[in-house]
């Protein structure tokens, strides 16, 4: 007499177990109180900017920038947690920078930590999440993240190829990618990318490319390696764009023809570095 009576319970029961499942991807209260506070404090400097009288006197405006992003990276650090850094990584500044009103101030919430030689930007997942409206694992895997704007870098970047690395224990994601760096009708890619997520955390960086052996495991890396060369010791400007052109015209055929196998296996080799670098205890 009543069809849909049994179908209601079954809801029922769904939601109940849906509403008793943990918020994996819910926001912890320090980044909800982060992100409250970092849009007052925009909002107010996007405010006091247009109420400042023509030509803004640039000098007076970045102490003002530099106020807020000073309270900014003080929050940050809380929202990261008692968690140490990676070994011999320290706080040098944090992102957006700048905070309001220019190139940059849509980049990614992060802390930017470095050692002697490299410089990355560290976030959590969940505020990875806010800034790209989506899971934060799933863009990492497919490529779908703006590395120019989540680096706060000088120059856009396109993923090439992704490379082979694994993460070390107790780590939930890592990734290596070649990249190309740069605009223009050129695709040849002389940096890497590593990307990891670890304990809520997010820790990603780009460094040039570079292999450590002379010799090169593929054949795809040997071109990559003697193209890399011309490239490096070309005497001029307009040699290295033709060079930029052609190389990486003939390294994107070499990955066409060699699909399926390993293309890069010692840039790999240097993108597992820089993920044990990222990890490390």
């Amino acid at each position: 007499m009543y069809p849909f009576r049994g179908m209601k319970a079954i809801f029922l029961v769904l939601l109940v177990m849906l509403m008793a499942m943990p918020e994996a991807d819910a926001q912890t209260p320090q980044e909800k109180a982060y992100v409250a506070v970092r849009e007052r404090l925009v909002a107010d400097l996007e405010a006091k900017r247009k109420s400042l009288p023509q030509p803004i006197d640039e000098s007076a405006w970045s102490r003002e920038e530099a106020r807020v992003h000073d309270v900014l990276m003080a929050r940050l650090r809380q929202v990261m947690g008692p968690a140490p850094l990676p070994e011999g990584f320290t706080v040098s500044r944090s992102n957006p920078d700048p905070v309001c009103c220019g190139r940059g101030a849509d980049s990614l919430d992060a802390l930017v930590v470095s050692n002697d030689r490299l410089r990355a930007v560290m976030t959590t997942e969940g505020l990875l999440r806010l800034w790209l409206n989506r899971d934060p694992r799933a863009a990492l895997q497919r490529d779908d993240i703006d590395y120019y704007k989540a680096l706060n870098t000088d120059a856009p970047v396109e993923v090439f190829a992704a490379l082979p690395v694994k993460p070390p224990p107790g780590t939930d994601l890592a990734l290596g990618r070649l990249v190309v760096k740069g605009q223009g009708v050129g695709r040849f890619p002389l940096h890497t990318i590593a990307a990891v997520v670890r304990k809520g955390r997010v820790l990603m960086v780009m460094t040039p490319a570079s292999l450590e052996a002379v010799n090169a495991g593929s054949a795809c890396e040997v071109l990559w390696q003697q193209s890399t060369e011309r490239y490096r010791t070309a005497d001029d400007l307009d040699t290295r764009r033709t060079l930029n052109v052609e190389a990486g015209k003939q390294l994107e055929q070499c990955v066409k023809d060699h699909a399926g196998h390993r293309l890069f296996p010692g840039l790999g080799r240097r993108a597992q570095k820089l993920v044990d670098a990222l990890t490390a205890e």
